[in-house]
């Protein structure tokens, strides 16, 4: 189960939530319930009406990269 405390956000990340007004909470969330495709070594979540792109680390943690509004292009979910 990921927890608030499991996130390590960049500065760009928590700049890009703290823009759009989404919460640690929802990106919990959208790390735990939403679809993922993995592009290199990231991981990349649509979740609701946000995108989260993260990096999961050896020691259970996430690594927040970016967050935004709206989904990438091309994005289905299968």
């Amino acid at each position: 189960m990921v927890t608030k405390e499991d996130l390590l956000m960049t500065k760009h990340a928590q700049d890009e939530a703290n823009d759009d007004g989404i919460s640690r909470v929802e990106i919990v969330e959208a790390i735990s319930r939403g679809p993922r495709v993995v592009e290199g070594n990231h991981f990349i979540t649509v979740y609701r009406d946000f995108t989260v792109v993260y990096e999961k680390l050896d020691n259970d943690k996430y690594k927040i990269i970016t967050v935004h509004l709206g989904r990438p292009k091309r994005w289905s979910t299968k």
